[in-house]
C-alpha cells in the first residue's frame, strides 16, 4: 500500500508537469529523483508528451502506474513550484501525504483570467509589430486585432472546436483584417501587422521543448513536439496566406 501511495504521488507530479508544458526530460528527471529516495531495487520512467509510465520494483515485485495526458497549457509558474516541491520532498522536508496535499494546491491554481489573456494578447501583438519596424498605426491595428483574436480563440475553445481548426480560423481572421486595412491605408506595413499578430500564435515553446528533448536524448518526444510545432506553423501559414491570395486575385497590390 505504501509503495502504491509513493508511486501515485510521483506519477501525479509528472502528470501536472506535463499538463503545464514541461519538457519530457525534466519530467523524467523529477519523477526519478522522487522515487530514488525510497531505495527501490529498480525504477523505470517512460514519458512522452501525452503519456507517462512509472514502474518500481520492490523485493522482486513490480508495481506500475500509467497516466494519459490530454490537455496541455503553458504554465511555467506551476513547473517552478513543482520543482521546488520535488527538492523539498527529496530533502525530506515533506512526507508523502504532505507533499501530495501541496501538489494538489499547485494543481488547483486558477488559470489565467480571460481579461488578462485578452489584454496581454493585444499588447504583445502591438509590441511585436513595433519590433518589426511598425509605427503607431501598426501598433494600434495589432493591439485591436490581438484582443479580437484572443476573444475568438476563447469562444471557439468553449464550443469544443479542435485546436488546429481554431488556429486556422484565427489566422484567416488575421489575414483578412490586415488586408482589409491595407486596402484603405496602403501606406501601412503589411509585414509588421501580420507578423505582429501571428507571433502570439507561433509555437515557440513547443519548438524549444522539441530541441531540448532531442538534445536530452528523448528522441520520440523531441520528434513528436517538432511535428506538433511544424503542423501549427503550417496551419497558421495557410490561414494567413489565403486572404492575401484572395486580395491579389481581386486586383489588389502589395
Amino acid at each position: 500500500m505504501e509503495i502504491q501511495k509513493i508511486l501515485s504521488f510521483a506519477i501525479y507530479v509528472g502528470e501536472v508537469m506535463l499538463r503545464s508544458g514541461a519538457e519530457t526530460y525534466r519530467v523524467e528527471d523529477t519523477v526519478t529523483r522522487i522515487l530514488s529516495i525510497h531505495n527501490f531495487s529498480r525504477t523505470d520512467i517512460f514519458v512522452t508528451p501525452t503519456i507517462i509510465t512509472a514502474s518500481v520494483t520492490n523485493k522482486g515485485v513490480p508495481v506500475t502506474a500509467i497516466r494519459r495526458i490530454k490537455d496541455r497549457v503553458n504554465r511555467l509558474d506551476k513547473i517552478e513550484l513543482i520543482n521546488q516541491l520535488s527538492r523539498d520532498y527529496v530533502n525530506k522536508t515533506y512526507s508523502t501525504e504532505q507533499a501530495k496535499l501541496r501538489l494538489r494546491e499547485i494543481d488547483a491554481i486558477a488559470p489565467y483570467s480571460f481579461w488578462l489573456i485578452f489584454w496581454m494578447s493585444g499588447i504583445s501583438a502591438g509590441c511585436f509589430a513595433a519590433m518589426f519596424n511598425g509605427g503607431v498605426m501598426e501598433f494600434i491595428v495589432c493591439l485591436v486585432t490581438g484582443c479580437f483574436i484572443s476573444y475568438v480563440q476563447r469562444v471557439l475553445s468553449n464550443r469544443g472546436v479542435v485546436r488546429y481548426l481554431t488556429l486556422f480560423i484565427v489566422s484567416f481572421c488575421i489575414g483578412s483584417i490586415v488586408m482589409s486595412i491595407l486596402y484603405f491605408y496602403p501606406i501601412l506595413s503589411m509585414d509588421a501587422m501580420i507578423i505582429g499578430c501571428i507571433m502570439t500564435l507561433v509555437p515557440g515553446v513547443a519548438f524549444t521543448n522539441a530541441i531540448r528533448d532531442t538534445i536530452g536524448d528523448e528522441l520520440i518526444s523531441g520528434m513528436s513536439r517538432a511535428v506538433e510545432a511544424l503542423c501549427i506553423a503550417l496551419v497558421i501559414a495557410v490561414g494567413v496566406s489565403l486572404p492575401i491570395t484572395i486580395y491579389l486575385m481581386l486586383g489588389g497590390t502589395l
